[in-house]
């Protein structure tokens, strides 16, 4: 940008009339290299948001309503009091990552890939419990340097319950209620944390309520959301003992329920319609539907994996078949 305007210090002002072309021409280019903060770059396409999470995410009804709701309220407020905070928990398989890019793609346009959208996975990202002074202040200036840029950011903590004890400790300020952190405004930001811990207590809840013939539908928040929050505050993990639980700084912690045969279904019969191969006869997909494990023994109610290997499973299947049953 400092080049663009020594060359219109150059020009006459009779040629002013290049000021234009030259900045929208730098702007664009500008935009195509890192980010703006404006339009299209990132933009909140809510209906979008809703369709995709309430027609590709199966069996979640508390996910569609709460997530939705919270990101539509956090996002359209001009001033919001604090950066929005979520906590997804629940067993493996049942939509969690697959969430997150929902909501990246429909308020970045580079979904995952845009730089507003910082995904970090624990093992990968922060594996050495050793580092954690070193992954602190990496973490911190990861943060700062993204919001610098535009304060509308979302940071994703995938596998949260395998990083270092005390390193969320270092997003506090960020999420806290501060109008201003190092000069900028962190407010805008939003915090998702994607975590297995608290799945068996999800399961076991839902399990006992499915066995007293209690519908799935109506179990609400109340009855997940204290004793997630106790849970992640004293299992082994990232948010063990953690500064944001002890401060309430945590908006919604959202249970994952476990996914029944039905919901498996769903998303074996989406893939196959990805694929192009949604006519194949309903013994196909109950042989994959077979192939996959569930509990309890009773009466394999729940799927073990959730949606997880449905695409290796109804792969393997369409290997089996003929050209002519394809």
């Amino acid at each position: 940008m400092r080049l663009v305007f020594l060359i219109l210090l150059l020009l006459p002002f009779s040629q002013a009339k290049w000021f234009d072309y030259l900045m929208n021409t730098t702007t664009d280019l500008y935009c195509n290299v890192l980010t703006c903060c404006d339009d299209p770059n990132i933009h909140f396409k809510y209906h979008f948001l809703e369709r995709e999470i309430k027609t590709l995410v199966f069996g979640q009804h508390l996910v569609s309503d709460v997530v939705l709701n919270a990101i539509k309220s956090h996002w359209l407020k001009e001033n919001p009091q604090k950066a929005l905070v979520l906590s997804f928990h629940g067993p493996t398989g049942c939509g969690k990552n697959y969430v997150a890019e929902i909501i990246a793609r429909n308020a970045f346009s580079g979904g995952l890939r845009s730089h507003q959208v910082k995904h970090i996975v624990a093992t990968n990202d922060f594996p050495d419990v050793r580092k954690i002074n070193e992954y602190r202040i990496s973490l911190r200036d990861l943060i700062i340097s993204t919001v610098k840029k535009c304060p509308r950011a979302l940071f994703i903590f995938d596998e949260t319950d395998k990083l270092p004890a005390k390193l969320l400790d270092t997003i506090k300020p960020f999420i806290d209620y501060h109008p201003l952190i190092s000069r900028f405004d962190f407010r805008k930001t939003i915090f998702i944390f994607l975590s297995n811990r608290g799945g068996s207590e999800i399961a076991n809840i839902t399990l006992e309520n499915y066995e007293n013939g209690f519908p799935r539908e109506q179990l609400t928040m109340n009855h997940f959301e204290r004793r997630l929050s106790e849970h992640a505050y004293n299992a082994d993990g990232g948010l063990k003992d953690s500064s944001i639980i002890f401060h309430h700084l945590i908006d919604h912690y959202i249970p994952f329920l476990p996914l029944q045969k039905e919901h498996v279904k769903s998303c074996i019969k989406t893939y196959l319609q990805k694929r192009r191969h949604d006519n194949l006869k309903p013994n196909v997909i109950q042989k994959i539907l077979d192939s996959l494990a569930y509990f309890p023994k009773s009466s394999n109610a729940f799927s073990a994996f959730g949606c997880k290997r449905v695409v290796a499973k109804t792969d393997l299947e369409l290997s089996k078949l003929g050209n002519d049953e394809l």
